[in-house]
């Protein structure tokens, strides 16, 4: 080895111990610096500097003297505040303590009966809480931004760390076991949105629900998962397909937050503070400010605003919508503002028109003022169908045709009793006090009996609210023939009617399966024919009484390949179904559009498209009991492929045209027609619901004073001979 070779290899060696060295003095700099500015006190630094922010809008914005003061000396002292090490003890040492807050400085507090000092953070999140490094104290993290998600319910909100019974699985009270309740729940199986599709799909018969999102069982029922959209030899379910691809974005076991209309998964999908924007607005410094899928601030709470079930309820019967006076319209924009389209908007881009809200709405009440949390978070019990879980009716505050709503005195021996007294700061009530029951039986401590009557005390802001008992009303509510009548048949001022349902699944695109959170072939579209609110159709429930119907759903179907050619036979294919009808139906419904005002007699016992006959003309024959309708749309010019209008359910002979997802629910048959029909001549005179010939039953007789002609729905009076009650 020659002189300029070893010369060479010196240079190498003392290069590379070079770099050995300035890794190591590197390392050194690193490590020292890392102890004099270790990452929590960072973080720590980060909020001081956002809670300062933060106090700083609220000064600008407020406009007393005091609470300026107030805020200014808060301000200073966050400037004077030297970075330490924040420990917290929770429940009173009864848990390992914490160092979490020494990071997360600024962060709300969880709610008011979950303050952070008492429960600390790894109760909910999991975690090391001793760790002040990022890495070592996020091992073991829980659901990352929502330990809430239902999959992980268990472990977060049921957690068991500190004895059964201690959070929301409570063993010792069944009904309020919600961690266990809750998978059960509708709003987490979704069988009556799986077995309405498969039914629509021809699949299977009503009522077969026997599928849900996830296995299930209550001991005594049992749902299966919904199977796979492809098979594995690539072959499309087109059932399931629709309903993984396109239906299933409401469901509480979702893992990726909703971004449109704003929604996060599990427990967290109602009890989370969540806007459109999906960003966080909170005093935590951790926390990405402007990434989406964030709750808005760390804090969850039992007051359930309107907005997070509008989150899922805009849609099909869009109750959420309903109540609050907004109705999807056509998607043109107008009117137009300015030269361009208005800012009637939803979160989600769609258009609405604002018509009348729901009575309730209008007097501040929101939906948990009604609705109970066993509506929403299931009793334990496996339901196929919404009208099964839901326990709150009109009658149950109101009173019904001949029976008063059911109260009880309070019993503060009753779990759930107690439960819901404390859920709500606005609840005052003692054992003596008398309180309205659900039509289950279950308490509702938020309605107690005073001396002036029954009042509702809202969840949300303690108003106070008169309940009006319509038992034993003289007039209106006790006309002879509307015994079956629903409230609503009545009371709803508009329903939501969205005519043809136009479905196609593109085999060319990829479309999202939401239970799974991955893309695989097909991804489906919807339009739809024309939109309608006005003059509700009346038919027969699900309860077997006279309520509202409405599109649910008039289904055409059309399949396209990777070339966008159609798939025979789905080309706007009518699905033939198994009870002998066919995939354009009609369902019952609740409107949630209730108001004091109702119509007047003529507008249903006259009125075509309110008896199930269509928008048009009538007219008949009482003699020969003949019924003809002038229809004003025509579906085979629409290219329908149907000789019906689709607003009409029935044929002017009682025949369905339109059937049902839902058992015992139809349109009027022939002699439920004539009925209707057979008092229109006494309405020209007798058009008050206070006219005490309705408090008589009939048959009606003619008298000298019946002189005056009955009026057709044209305007036109027709001569009769139908006799009128004196």
């Amino acid at each position: 080895m020659g002189i300029p070779e070893l010369k060479a290899q010196s240079r190498i060696f003392f290069s590379v111990l070079l770099a050995c060295f300035l890794i190591f003095v590197s390392a050194l700099i690193i490590i020292s610096y890392r102890k004099r500015n270790p990452e929590w006190k960072e973080y720590q630094l980060k909020g001081i500097s956002l809670a300062i922010s933060l106090l700083d809008d609220e000064l600008a914005r407020e406009p007393t003297v005091e609470k300026q003061r107030t805020f200014k000396t808060r301000i200073m002292e966050l400037k004077n505040l030297k970075p330490r090490i924040i420990e917290t003890s929770p429940f009173s040492g009864k848990a390992p303590s914490e160092f979490c807050l020494t990071c997360h400085f600024g962060i709300e507090d969880t709610s008011e009966s979950h303050p952070n000092s008492v429960f600390g953070c790894v109760i909910c999140h999991g975690g090391v809480g001793t760790d002040l490094t990022v890495k070592g104290a996020h091992r073991g993290l829980i659901g990352g931004a929502n330990p809430a998600r239902l999959d992980l319910a268990s472990q977060s909100c049921g957690s068991g760390a500190l004895g059964p019974g201690m959070c929301h699985a409570d063993k010792l009270s069944p009904i309020l076991d919600r961690v266990r309740n809750t998978p059960r729940s509708l709003m987490a199986t979704n069988a009556g949105i799986i077995g309405i599709l498969r039914f629509q799909w021809g699949v299977t018969n009503i009522g077969e629900e026997r599928y849900a999102i996830k296995a299930i069982s209550d001991g005594k029922h049992e749902l299966q998962e919904i199977g796979p959209d492809v098979t594995k030899d690539g072959d499309i379910h087109l059932a399931e397909s629709h309903f993984r691809k396109f239906c299933s974005t409401c469901h509480l076991w979702g893992k990726q937050p909703e971004e449109k209309m704003g929604r996060l998964g599990g427990c967290a999908a109602c009890h989370a503070i969540y806007d459109w924007t999906g960003r966080y607005h909170g005093g935590d410094p951790t926390v990405n400010r402007y990434k989406t899928g964030h709750a808005s601030y760390h804090s969850i709470n039992t007051k359930i605003s309107d907005e997070r079930c509008r989150a899922c309820h805009n849609r099909s019967a869009r109750t959420g919508l309903n109540y609050h006076g907004e109705m999807e319209s056509e998607q043109y924009g107008t009117p137009f503002m300015n030269g361009f389209y208005n800012n009637r908007t939803l979160s989600d881009d769609r258009f609405v028109l604002n018509l009348v809200p729901d009575i309730h709405c209008e007097k501040k009440m929101g939906c948990v003022d009604c609705h109970t949390a066993q509506e929403t978070m299931g009793d334990g019990k496996i339901y196929g169908r919404m009208k099964d879980q839901v326990e709150i009716r009109c009658e149950d505050c109101h009173g019904g045709y001949d029976k008063p709503p059911v109260s009880t005195t309070v019993d503060m021996n009753d779990p759930l009793t107690v439960a819901l007294i404390h859920s709500s700061k606005f609840i005052k009530i003692s054992e003596d006090d008398q309180i309205l029951r659900t039509s289950k039986g279950r308490p509702l401590p938020h309605i107690r009996k005073t001396k002036k009557g029954f009042v509702l005390t809202s969840k949300l802001t303690g108003k106070e609210s008169p309940v009006k008992i319509i038992t034993g009303d003289k007039y209106g509510h006790n006309i002879k023939g509307h015994e079956r009548l629903e409230c609503d048949a009545c009371h709803s001022a508009w329903s939501p009617q969205c005519y043809g349902c136009h479905q196609i699944l593109n085999l060319g695109l990829e479309g999202k399966d939401h239970l799974v959170e991955k893309t695989s072939k097909g991804a489906w579209a919807e339009g739809r024919s024309f939109f309608r609110s006005e003059k509700n159709i009346l038919g027969i429930n699900s309860r077997g009484r006279v309520g509202v119907l409405v599109p649910g759903c008039q289904v055409w179907n059309t399949v396209v390949d990777h070339s966008g050619n159609v798939i025979k036979p789905y080309d706007s294919k009518i699905m033939p179904l198994r009870n002998g009808m066919n995939s354009v139906a009609i369902g019952p419904t609740h409107p949630h559009t209730t108001r004091k005002e109702v119509p007047r007699c003529v507008n249903c016992h006259l009125d075509s498209k309110s008896i199930g006959l269509g928008e048009g003309n009538i007219s008949w024959d009482p003699q020969k009991k003949v019924v003809s309708v002038s229809s004003i749309y025509d579906s085979l010019d629409s290219g329908l492929q149907i000789k019906f209008p689709v607003d009409a359910i029935v044929d002017e002979n009682g025949r369905e045209m339109q059937g049902s997802s839902h058992k015992l629910s139809r349109g009027f048959n022939k002699e439920e027609i004539l009925r209707i029909l057979e008092i229109s001549p006494c309405l020209p005179c007798h058009d008050r619901y206070d006219d005490p010939v309705w408090s008589k039953s009939g048959p009606y007789k003619k008298t000298p004073l019946c002189v005056k002609p009955p009026l057709s729905s044209d305007g036109q009076e027709r001569p009769h001979d139908l006799p009128v009650k004196d």
